[in-house]
Order: C-alpha cells, then sequence, then structure tokens
C-alpha cells in the first residue's frame, strides 16, 4: 500500500472529510487498493471515507505528522507499507525519522503517547482553523511537558529550521546568507526584523509560541521576534542549562571532596561557598527562579561569564515609560539576581502599574576594577547590541500600542556600555549615567554623536567620594578610559544624589552602590527619570571646618542650596 502527500492542508482536508463520512455509506473494495491522497483529488475520495476512518484511527495524527515534512517544495512524500493493511506506527516512524532523526524519541524519554502527542501538536503549527477538540496541546501544557523533560528541551535545542513555505520555512529565512550591497546590511537586518515581528504576529500567540518552542536556539536571541515568544524559547534553553550546571555542581563537589587530602599548596581546600561552587549554586538557583516563577527572559548565553536581559513587567498599552537598567563591574551571570532586584525596586514602587523594566546584560563585563576595567573593548563589544536590543524594545511598544517613553540607565561601567551605544543609533528618549565610567571610548563633546541621538535628554549622577570621580573624563590611547565625563557632557542635566535614607550625605567609597537604597534622594532621583517625573538638580556639599592641634580637618555636614527641582514632561 503506497499513500501520497501532497499538500500542506492535508490535516484540515482530512478532518472536513472524516465529518462527511458520517453521511455516506460504507464502499466495498478501497482496502486493497493503492490510496493517492491530495486536495486536487479531494472529490473522489468521499467514497472511501468511511473506510478511511474505520481503518486508520490515527490518520488525523499521520497527516499532522506529514505536515513536519511538507515545506511546499515540489514532489510529495511517500509512505509504502506491506499488504492491505495501514501500519500507522510504521508511518510515524518513518516521519520522525526524517524529520528529527531515527533516535529522536529515544533521546527526549518521552512515553508513546506523549510523543504523538507532541509531532501532533508540531504538525499544527500553521493550521489557524484547527477544531478545538483536535487534541493539540496548548502551548502551557507543552512548556510543562518540556520542563518536566530536560532530554526534550535537550534535544529541541539542536534542532534548525528547514527552508521552504510555511511558518517554518518563513523562519528559516530569516537566517540565510545574503547577498547585500556595500551599506545595504544595515537595512537587510532592520527588515528581517520586521520579517521576524510579522511572522510571529501572524500565527497568533498559542501558535507562535508553540514554534518558538520548537526552534528555541533560533528564536530566544532572534531580533524583531516578540518578546512574549523570546521568553517561551529561553525557557527551554533555561531548562538545558539548569541541568547542565546541576552537572557542573556535582563534579565541582566532588572535586572538592578529593581536594581534601591534598597539601593545599593552591588554596583548593577552601574552594567552596566563595568559588566555583558558591557560583554554580547561584546559578541553578537562578535557573530554577526563571522556571518557577515564568520570568520573562529575552536574551540568554550561558557561555562564559553569561548574558541576560530580562523583563520584569509586560509592557502593554497601559505603559508609559521603559526604563533599560545596565549594570556594571564585576556583573555576572552568576549574581544577575541583584541587579534584577535593582530594577525591579523602581517598577514595583510605581503603584499605577505604568512603568515597565528590563535588566540588560548582553555580554561579558569587566571582573576587576583594577584589571579590567579602566579597558574600554567590553564597552565596545557591548554597545552594538545594545543598540540592536533598543529596536527590539520601540518595535515591542508600538506592538502594545503604548507611546511610552524609553530611558537607558548605565550604572558604573554599564555607563560606558550605554555611551558606547549611542555612537550605534541607540533608541532612547533619556539617557542616565549612575557612578558613571564615562560617556563612551572616543566619545569626548556631543560632536561625535550622530544626529540621530540629537533629541536624546541626557542625566547624569556622581556622589562625592566616589572614587569613579577621580578616573571620568580619562582616555589614553585605543583602549584604556571611557571618554568624556558625564557630569560635565554637553547638554547633560547633572542630579543630587542627596542623602541616604536616614538622613546622612550619600558620600564616599560606599556611594557607588548606596545610591541604589530605595527611597534615598538618589534613589528618587532615578525615579523621576525612569517616569518622566521630577528630579532634583545638582547640589554642592557643605563642608564644616574644624581646627585642632594637628591642623584643620573638614567634614561634609549637608548640602549648598545651589539645586533646583524640574519636571521632565
Amino acid at each position: 500500500m503506497i499513500v501520497k502527500v501532497e499538500h500542506a492542508g492535508l490535516v484540515l482536508a482530512l478532518r472536513r472529510l472524516e465529518s462527511l463520512a458520517d453521511r455516506i455509506d460504507t464502499q466495498a473494495g478501497w482496502a486493497n487498493q493503492a490510496t493517492p491522497i491530495g486536495l486536487p483529488s479531494l472529490s473522489v475520495l468521499p467514497a472511501k471515507a468511511r473506510w478511511m476512518r474505520d481503518q486508520v484511527p490515527d490518520l488525523e495524527r499521520l497527516a499532522a505528522l506529514a505536515l513536519l515534512l511538507d515545506t511546499g517544495a515540489e514532489g510529495s512524500v511517500s509512505f509504502e507499507t506491506s499488504g492491505s493493511e495501514w501500519d500507522v506506527q510504521a508511518m510515524f516512524d518513518s516521519v520522525v525519522a526524517q524529520r528529527f532523526g531515527p533516535d529522536f524519541q529515544e533521546s527526549t524519554g518521552l512515553t508513546d503517547d506523549e510523543f504523538r502527542d507532541l509531532m501532533l501538536t508540531f504538525g499544527s503549527v500553521g493550521q489557524t482553523d484547527l477544531p478545538a477538540d483536535s487534541g493539540i496541546m496548548s502551548a502551557g501544557d507543552l512548556q510543562q511537558l518540556i520542563i518536566a523533560n530536560p532530554d526534550l528541551a535537550r534535544a529541541l535545542t539542536t534542532l534548525r529550521p528547514r527552508p521552504g513555505t510555511g511558518p517554518e520555512g518563513t523562519l528559516a529565512g530569516l537566517l540565510t546568507d545574503a547577498f547585500v550591497a556595500p551599506g545595504g546590511a544595515d537595512e537587510l537586518h532592520e527588515q528581517r526584523r520586521l520579517d521576524a515581528r510579522d511572522l510571529f504576529e501572524g500565527l497568533g500567540g498559542e501558535q507562535a509560541a508553540i514554534l518558538a518552542m520548537m526552534f528555541p536556539s533560533t528564536v530566544g536571541n532572534l531580533p524583531g521576534v516578540p518578546f512574549d515568544q523570546r521568553a517561551d524559547a529561553n525557557t527551554v534553553r533555561i531548562v538545558v542549562a539548569l541541568e547542565d550546571e546541576q552537572d557542573e555542581l556535582g563534579d565541582l563537589k566532588d572535586q572538592h571532596e578529593h581536594n581534601q587530602g591534598d597539601w593545599d599548596f593552591l588554596g583548593r581546600n577552601n574552594d567552596d561557598l566563595d568559588g566555583p561552587i558558591g557560583e554554580s549554586e547561584d546559578l541553578i538557583d537562578l535557573y530554577e527562579s526563571i522556571l518557577r516563577d515564568d520570568r520573562q527572559i529575552l536574551y540568554f548565553d550561558p557561555s562564559g561569564d553569561g548574558a541576560m536581559a530580562e523583563l520584569h513587567d509586560p509592557i502593554d498599552s497601559s505603559t508609559r515609560n521603559v526604563g533599560v537598567l545596565v549594570p556594571g563591574t564585576t556583573a555576572e551571570l552568576s549574581n544577575f539576581d541583584g541587579n534584577a532586584k535593582r530594577s525591579r525596586t523602581f517598577s514595583d514602587n510605581n503603584s499605577a502599574g505604568e512603568l515597565s523594566m528590563i535588566t540588560w546584560m548582553g555580554g561579558d563585563l569587566p571582573d576587576s576594577i583594577v584589571a579590567d576595567a579602566p579597558f574600554a573593548n567590553y564597552s565596545v563589544a557591548l554597545g552594538p547590541g545594545l543598540a540592536d536590543f533598543s529596536h527590539d524594545v520601540r518595535l515591542e511598544i508600538d506592538r502594545a500600542g503604548s507611546e511610552a517613553q524609553v530611558t537607558y540607565a548605565g550604572h558604573s561601567y554599564g555607563g560606558a556600555v550605554v555611551g558606547r551605544s549611542e555612537l550605534h543609533g541607540l533608541d532612547a528618549d533619556r539617557v542616565l549615567h549612575i557612578e558613571s565610567a564615562g560617556m563612551g571610548h572616543d566619545v569626548e563633546d556631543a560632536d561625535d554623536l550622530s544626529s540621530s541621538q540629537s533629541g536624546v535628554d541626557r542625566y547624569s549622577m556622581t556622589a562625592p567620594g566616589d572614587i569613579i570621580g577621580e578616573t571620568q573624563g580619562t582616555q589614553v590611547g585605543d583602549n584604556i578610559g571611557h571618554g568624556a565625563d558625564p557630569d560635565e557632557f554637553e547638554g547633560t542635566t547633572r542630579l543630587h544624589t542627596g542623602d541616604k535614607v536616614d538622613g546622612s550625605p550619600n558620600t564616599g567609597l560606599n556611594s557607588h552602590t548606596t545610591v541604589f537604597e530605595v527611597g534615598s534622594d538618589a534613589w528618587q532621583n532615578m525615579y523621576g527619570v525612569f517616569t518622566g517625573g521630577t528630579v532634583e538638580t545638582y547640589r554642592s556639599p557643605h563642608y564644616e571646618y574644624v581646627r585642632s592641634t594637628y591642623g584643620v580637618s573638614s567634614y561634609q555636614d549637608g548640602w549648598n542650596d545651589d539645586g533646583e527641582r524640574i519636571d521632565i514632561e
């Protein structure tokens, strides 16, 4: 017997065919004949519809599976079995082997029922008028199946979309190389960003989520993909990262235990909570939190020190402002949650729910203040990525029907990253430098920025006594220093860092981080920039001088009255 599949709409045609079978008498003679199936010859099929329904109860599943192979190319897919009976299992195995590889089910560890439901669900992508009782898993059910089966998640991360028509073919087309005229690469990139948005918006929420989870390695960090689907894809990737990190932690603990019997020449016997073991445990806590709390991860790369971007609040039609916080030196994936908590303090305290915050750590940042932070290569590498991400943020705002204003805030070395991103067309309404390393390497004055940045409102704050103030505005050669001093940059409004919550001045070495104390004057000014509210401009410190037998000493006892309150909007 030969079954010939010739049309991507087969699954729907067969469902309609089955409904017709209730009104058609059984006709003998069909069981021993070759059975070509295809829409062009649909008119001759109703006569055998009841036979097909009665003899092949899994026909709908088989039809959906066939769609996994049909990309709209010329030709057809054929299955041949011996005898007069339909061997659905053999056909199923044939489809899976051709599409996913012969060992896919074994590698995922799923039961036969789970695996067939999975294949049927994948086959449904692009079929927008599936009946409610089709048996297709919901996107939520599929996600839970993947979270519960790390081997399935790992297998999915190896899949790549194939060229052709339909959603999968369109997705593959976004990745193909193309010949472009000199200077045309940027235009092609932006067009593909829009094409990715249109692909997923055209599918609708459920099927878009299924497509994202089917090809997580392709979709997770792909420009233009709506944030919901990027999060769906990255959830799959984090399931794999969690299992990998759990294995790594086991190896580290085994090695640590082994080291206890060695002469401790390298100090490995103490390499526990403060070293790789502690970092691994922190990563596991992060990944488990993401999966448990359904956190929205917009960018993910576990290699090296890691990279991640997280959306903490939905962007919808009620969103009036979006804030993006970029951390600085020593930031890495194992301590990402500390920076994420800083971001959340701003939106958590916005009772109107009109502020959405994002934490963006799009790549490697300096590990050491002394050995790494003076060098610009980190910010030079990260700047283009932040600028590119900013266009996705604007696209998401447009999708939501919002007119939200966007603020990009860089803390410490993150300020240099934000500054460098402006050289690549950062799509920002406001930029905020917080205890910032500088305006970005090679950004010495406003003339160094392109015309696209002419409408950006810039703000900066540096607390008295923060050691970073001694390095701002310093640049030497091609890779040392971070451009102009943000506090003195043309057109920038310098803001007051003020007092901590206890009323003491927010000054000195610790002020580099205590400016984030919720409710402090510095925090209130950051909140004012993020929300387009009211801020207080720079007030110089007031010092009290004391004469003693050892000479004259001074201490800060407050602030002068040279600042003012201004409304941003």
